[in-house]
């Protein structure tokens, strides 16, 4: 049971050599070590496999789009004004009324919300892709192998597999049915300011530690990957997408 919502992240950058553990490596002098949310491996020989420092993001959040004012004028009716003078009658037909105006569509979509994710994970990933107005990414199995392994393998704590396929993975601990809860309060609301968000992290951030990482959400809003691919393990409990 986690009393407190940690996270953590792996991505891989053009032009770094990285090199990551498999489960074999365990118990051959391979250590573990864990430094601002970050996993990092070391072989114990000097070397080391991996490094990804704190504050490292593969790409840049889209920029914030500025907010629009509407502008109401309200009219009221002044006490003790003295009434219009009512028309006089006339003898000619009353001109036809005119016909109601058409209402015009909002240009404005109404911001999302978190509900139940007990559906599908892909409409949770698509509904605020769109929010954020980045183009939709597709289910891929191989990447849902590859989360599903990382999540069962994550007994004791969050850790990361950069499995074949994988080039980038976000972890939280979580539930078969607050995914969505996970996906942007424990992930997005990182950036709260990231498009589609419209302040829903003031209350989606509660319970979550961030520690000043922005890491899972750069990734999950990065336009520079097509595929996703999530899963959570029942002997652990632990969200990975990758």
């Amino acid at each position: 049971m986690y009393t407190l919502k940690t996270l953590s992240v792996l991505a891989v950058a053009a032009g770094v050599a990285v090199a990551a553990p498999t489960p074999t490596e365990e118990g051959t002098g391979l250590a573990k070590r864990w430094y601002h949310g970050y996993h990092w491996w070391s072989t114990g020989d000097g070397s080391t496999s991996l490094v990804i420092p704190q504050g490292w993001t593969p790409g840049q959040a889209a920029p914030t789009e500025a907010p629009t004012t509407t502008v109401v004028t309200v009219v009221t009716e002044v006490a003790g004004s003295p009434p219009a003078a009512a028309a006089p009658a006339s003898s000619s037909p009353a001109p036809a009324p005119a016909a109601p105006a058409t209402p015009v569509a909002s240009s404005s979509s109404p911001a999302p919300t978190i509900g139940s994710s007990s559906g599908d994970y892909m409409d949770v990933v698509s509904k605020w892709r769109s929010a954020g107005g980045l183009p939709a990414l597709s289910r891929d199995s191989t990447l849902e192998a590859n989360a599903l392994k990382t999540s069962t393998d994550s007994v004791g704590g969050l850790k990361h597999e950069l499995n074949p396929g994988t080039m980038a993975q976000v972890l939280a601990p979580g539930s078969p049915s607050n995914f969505e809860e996970v996906y942007v309060g424990g992930w997005l609301c990182e950036i709260p300011t990231l498009p589609g968000l419209d302040g829903i992290c003031s209350t989606a951030s509660q319970g979550w530690s961030y520690d000043g990482q922005t890491g899972h959400a750069t990734i999950l809003t990065s336009t520079s990957y097509s595929k996703i691919g999530c899963a959570i393990a029942s002997n652990t409990n632990v969200w990975s997408c990758g």
